[in-house]
């Protein structure tokens, strides 16, 4: 059959096949509705499903865009940036001499650069100079912070320019001490907050010092000898220099015999002034008692200004004996009968041994000893010596030879040798002015002879150790008494008043924490004082006069420290012809500023009429 014969019975309308009856199974109308709604509905799902993923494609676009953008803006900013401002890129330095001369005014430059485009704001300068340099006064831009510390302004340094800025000044200081000076560049770039620091430093070394200190002492001492050490300082330069101070630190085993002129405090001197090129020298005396072999250090050192900030050090310099041994020894002892010789007193009597010891191989000939002995406190008019000797009173000098120590003619190795004499302090110290106080007594003696193999003196005089006698203060201590009121004749029953007055003089030395203990008789009884310097203790009958400090001279050159309070006695029966004491003894205790040792002294007891007033008729009357 052909195709289109089947086509014709297929289609046209006598065709069986419309009429055939359909089989269910392949085919029903309800179902086929039910399959196109949801084929239609999968379809809307789908459509959906479709806009949505083109509204999500588009969104995920946007963002990738932008995030793109913020990327290629954000890398543009940091490039744009690393060209606008980096830190390497910005450069600081300094330049001072290498050497420079004390006072010559010199000038510290400082140099900066700024490589990149952005500006440096708030720029500055941070210079420590230390103790060595000074800046000069009312400079541009400068200002200066503390003693060692300043700040040059320069507020704003252009992008891709450079630039100085000097500060002047004059270096001070010891010769060949180096001056260091650091600096450093603070700055914040344009459009930051952050703060950007270079550092810079130089050093420079001083080859002259407008002040120098010599020292002009022997490099080797024997031990306890008497040392002068002579500290000679020079102004040299052309100006006048104001405000001089000297300080000296010396050994510990150093005692001090004299210092001329006096220092103003301890070892420390106000100079003050020094001409251009002037000269002054300081003498340092006493004895080193140090260990054979030793070395000792003196440190000398010269400023100018008030201690602290304001202080600069000009010069030092050091005196560094060696401590070595002599080939005879001399030693003097004193004996004062107190304090075991460390101290004596007005009125009493000093006794010096001096002693001498061959600790050479070989015999020492025609020795001559000498005591040089010094002291405004000594009474030379009681001077005695123990051996014949002689006092040479122009040079206050006592002098032993041979003649008057045959053990002097010829001093074997290992020989030994003793000569005395003493003297009395004067009962009355010659306290005249304010200056007259703090009395001592010095002496050094020597021994001298041809054969002493010293290689430390042509002369071979070797010289003792140096004694120091203090003087200790004199206190005079005294209490009176006189009629007050009531009775003036003293009556059994009958109450009489008497006003007690007690005095203090310190004539030499100044004292402190005096404290003064007046105990009463039962039936004397406190009746008042005027100061408050006096208390009273009622269960005890004991007044206290609290003194406190008494300066040297009170009594000669200012008045004395007195007080003044009342007691009253009324007589017993059992007191009839007798003069009642008043106050028993009075103790004083107090401390030597000089000696700083304890002072203990007393008054004697108060009779009713210890003044000799009523004398017998004083007498207790019925």
């Amino acid at each position: 059959m052909s195709l289109d014969k089947l086509k014709k019975d297929i289609q046209g309308q006598d065709s069986e096949v419309l009429d055939r009856e359909h089989d269910k199974t392949v085919y029903n109308e309800w179902e086929s509705k039910e399959v196109q709604k949801k084929e239609s509905a999968w379809k809307r799902f789908m459509g959906g499903m479709q806009e949505t993923r083109s509204r999500a494609i588009v969104v995920g676009g946007i963002v990738i865009g932008v995030i793109v953008f913020l990327l290629i803006a954000s890398a543009s900013f940091m490039y744009y940036q690393g060209g606008f401002f980096a830190n390497d890129r910005v450069t600081f330095s300094m330049e001072a001499p290498q050497t420079a001369k004390s006072n010559d005014i010199t000038e510290i430059l400082f140099y900066y650069e700024n490589d990149n485009r952005a500006k440096l704001m708030q720029s500055e300068i941070v210079v420590r100079f230390g103790e060595y340099f000074v800046p000069e006064e009312n400079q541009e831009n400068f200002t200066r912070v503390s003693a060692s510390q300043g700040v040059i302004t320069i507020d704003q340094i252009e992008g891709g320019k450079k630039g100085s800025v000097s500060l002047a000044g004059h270096f001070v200081g010891p010769k060949e001490s180096s001056a260091d000076i650091s600096s450093t560049l603070r700055y914040v770039p344009e459009a930051s907050s952050t703060r950007y620091i270079i550092d810079a430093r130089s050093s420079t070394v001083i080859t002259s010092s407008a002040i120098t200190v010599d020292i002009e002492s022997p490099q080797e001492v024997v031990s306890g000898n008497l040392l002068d050490v002579v500290v000679k300082v020079q102004n040299t330069s052309a100006d006048r220099l104001d405000d001089i101070k000297m300080t000296i630190d010396v050994p510990k085993e150093f005692s001090v015999h004299s210092i001329e002129p006096r220092a103003s405090h301890g070892f420390m001197w106000l100079i003050g002034e020094m001409a251009p090129h002037e000269e002054k020298i300081y003498h340092i005396r006493g004895g080193l008692d140090a260990a054979i072999g030793s070395v000792q250090i003196f440190d000398v050192e010269v400023g100018v200004g008030e201690s602290g900030d304001g202080y600069m050090r000009y010069a030092n310099a050091k005196y560094t004996p060696r401590i070595v041994s002599s080939p005879i020894l001399v030693h003097q002892e004193i004996d004062t009968r107190t304090h075991g010789g460390g101290v004596a007193y007005a009125g009493e009597s000093v006794r010096y041994s001096i002693k001498f010891t061959n600790d050479s191989d070989i015999a020492l000939r025609d020795a001559i000893v000498t005591l040089n002995l010094e002291g405004e406190a000594i009474d030379f008019e009681s001077l005695t010596l123990g051996k014949q000797g002689d006092y040479d009173q122009e040079n206050r000098r006592i002098i032993w030879k041979a003649a008057d120590v045959p053990a002097l003619r010829i001093l074997k190795p290992k020989d030994s040798g003793e000569v005395t004499f003493s003297f009395n302090i004067k009962e009355q110290l010659p306290v005249n002015t304010e200056n007259d106080h703090h009395f001592s007594i010095t002496s050094v003696a020597a021994i001298d002879s041809e054969d002493i193999p010293s290689q430390l003196r042509e002369n071979k005089t070797v010289l003792s150790n140096v004694r120091t006698l203090p003087v200790g203060a004199k206190v005079i201590f005294s209490a009176s008494s006189e009629y007050d009121s009531g009775q003036e004749q003293p009556k059994v029953g009958e109450k009489s008043v008497y006003k007690i007055t007690m005095k203090i003089d310190s004539i030499n030395n100044d004292i402190s924490n005096a404290v003064v203990s007046i105990p009463l008789p039962t039936h004397t009884t406190f009746e008042g004082g005027d100061s408050k310097e006096i208390s009273y203790k009622e269960r005890t009958n004991d007044i206290t006069w609290t003194v406190g400090d008494i300066a040297h001279g009170t009594g000669v050159t200012s008045d004395s420290k007195t007080v003044s309070f009342r007691v009253g006695i009324v007589p017993s029966v059992d007191q009839i012809d007798k003069s009642p004491v008043l106050l028993k003894k009075q103790f004083l205790s107090a401390v030597d500023l000089f000696t700083e040792l304890e002072i203990n002294g007393e008054a004697h007891e108060i009779y009713l009429n210890s003044d000799g007033r009523f004398g017998e008729v004083g007498l207790v009357q019925p």
